[in-house]
């Protein structure tokens, strides 16, 4: 897969109406990229969420080489990755966004799969 650079600002924006809509719980879905730009949420069947914890049923997950990692939110105005983030970005994607109140354009973060964080250009 292509070096992810950017993310789309509509898939910004719909995480963070997604984040609102499922406060005080946790959202978490899977992130497509195309030309190494993030243009898509992908929703799995089966996803698990509470007010401290999200859980994506990996074995939902249509073969689909598009797939760049996942996002979620934390209900708090802690956009750092926990460990047991940094624990399934090790084993699932390339780049992770999580984001956190007040859920706006400032609110999110991207992180590789060590938990780096990562830089990531919004693009119409």
């Amino acid at each position: 897969m292509k070096r992810i650079w950017a993310i789309r600002a509509e898939v910004v924006e719909m995480i963070n109406d997604a984040a609102v809509n499922t406060f005080p719980n946790e959202f978490i879905a899977v992130l497509r990229a195309e030309e190494g730009v993030i243009t898509e949420l992908l929703l799995l069947p089966g996803s698990i969420t509470g007010d401290s914890f999200s859980q994506l049923q990996l074995w939902n997950l249509p073969i689909d080489y598009s797939v760049a990692g996942s996002v979620h939110s934390h209900p708090g105005y802690s956009n750092r990755p926990s460990s047991q983030d940094l624990l399934f970005f090790s084993h699932f994607g390339s780049v992770h966004i999580i984001t956190c109140l007040p859920f706006d354009d400032t609110s999110w973060k991207a992180y590789n799969l060590r938990g780096e964080r990562l830089e990531l250009q919004v693009v119409p």
